[in-house]
């Protein structure tokens, strides 16, 4: 398997635990830096995976072109699964990792 085999996914740092025992390769993307993230993301791997909220950060015709490309596939994660009603163990990972809520 290449590296162009393994997703990447551009996500904020609690969820990148679990995305990458999952076996992603994750780049917790800083606030102001979703742009530069997305182009190494799509220069890195046949699918890209990325919250709403950093495609809420992403200049809208570039993340669309992306999306409507084939190569590599780009999508959008659904902002409900990013919601902590949605994650039941969110508080329990924080807590373990030691992540500040």
């Amino acid at each position: 398997m290449s590296e162009l085999d393994t997703p990447v996914v551009l996500t904020d740092r609690l969820a990148a635990v679990g995305w990458h025992l999952g076996g992603a390769r994750v780049c917790v993307v800083p606030p102001g830096a979703a742009a530069e993230a997305f182009a190494t993301a799509l220069g890195a791997t046949r699918l890209v995976l990325l919250t709403a909220a950093i495609a809420r950060a992403l200049p809208p015709p570039e993340l669309a072109a992306a999306r409507r490309g084939t190569t590599p596939l780009v999508l959008v994660l659904d902002e409900a699964l990013e919601a902590p009603a949605a994650r039941p163990v969110a508080r329990h990972a924080r807590a373990v990792l030691g992540v500040a809520p």
